[in-house]
């Protein structure tokens, strides 16, 4: 078997060891050059290998910018998998991960805003890869669950652990655990996926689960095959 198909199978094994009972595995963080312009792979090119690798479905986070329902949809019913429109916005504390706005706009880039409009709008939130940008002001600890429904606290560019510091860090402060790709590629897709409790096919759904807690980190590179 060359590379390709034997990577591929692994990373198959590996989601089918780790889904729920009744649950469901989803990447919740990925970028198709069509909105993020640092995106190596287009869209669909991400879906496409979400759908092989045996995932339930990926979210289109991109940079500052959300993915037309009509899109994902259409997407979604060629591929099989829920594809769930979300934005990655650049905020004065770092990246964030958000679903159930329709929009970028200018004053999304200030947390305390963002996550005023979010709550007017019922949508939920995920601090991304907290890890990663420690030169930038950073809120207080005790602030976080007033600020995310959870924190990304394994990346699929980084090395943290399921159990590690952040992932800590959220349950000491009763926020939920994601764990998102952040794929720039279509080799990205399947190292690290978010598992939930019950199947999760839409917008909706997503957030219902992440304001429940429903769902934990699940970082595929460190899953054993199934037998």
């Amino acid at each position: 078997m060359s590379e390709a198909p034997r990577e591929a199978a692994a990373v198959s094994n590996a989601i089918r060891a780790r889904r729920p009972p009744g649950g469901a595995l989803l990447d919740l963080h990925a970028h198709g050059w069509e909105r993020s312009l640092d995106s190596g792979a287009s869209t669909a090119a991400l879906v496409l290998r979400a759908a092989a690798c045996g995932l339930d479905g990926v979210c289109l986070t991109d940079h500052n910018a959300v993915c037309a329902p009509g899109e994902a949809a259409a997407l979604a019913e060629q591929h099989g998998v829920a594809v769930i429109p979300g934005m990655e916005v650049g905020t004065d504390i770092g990246h964030v991960l958000v679903f159930g706005l329709d929009r970028f706009r200018p004053e999304l880039v200030h947390i305390r805003q963002l996550r005023r409009i979010a709550l007017a709008e019922g949508a939920a939130m995920v601090w991304a890869h907290p890890m990663r940008e420690l030169n930038l002001p950073r809120p207080d600890w005790a602030e976080l669950p007033a600020l995310f429904e959870a924190l990304e606290v394994v990346n699929g560019d980084h090395n943290d652990r399921e159990d590690g510091y952040f992932a800590q860090l959220a349950q000491a402060l009763g926020l939920g655990c994601t764990a998102g790709s952040d794929a720039h590629s279509v080799q990205a897709i399947g190292r690290v996926a978010t598992a939930f409790e019950a199947p999760v096919r839409d917008l909706n759904a997503l957030i219902a689960a992440l304001r429940v807690r429903a769902h934990a980190a699940v970082d595929l590179r460190r899953a054993p095959a199934a037998g």
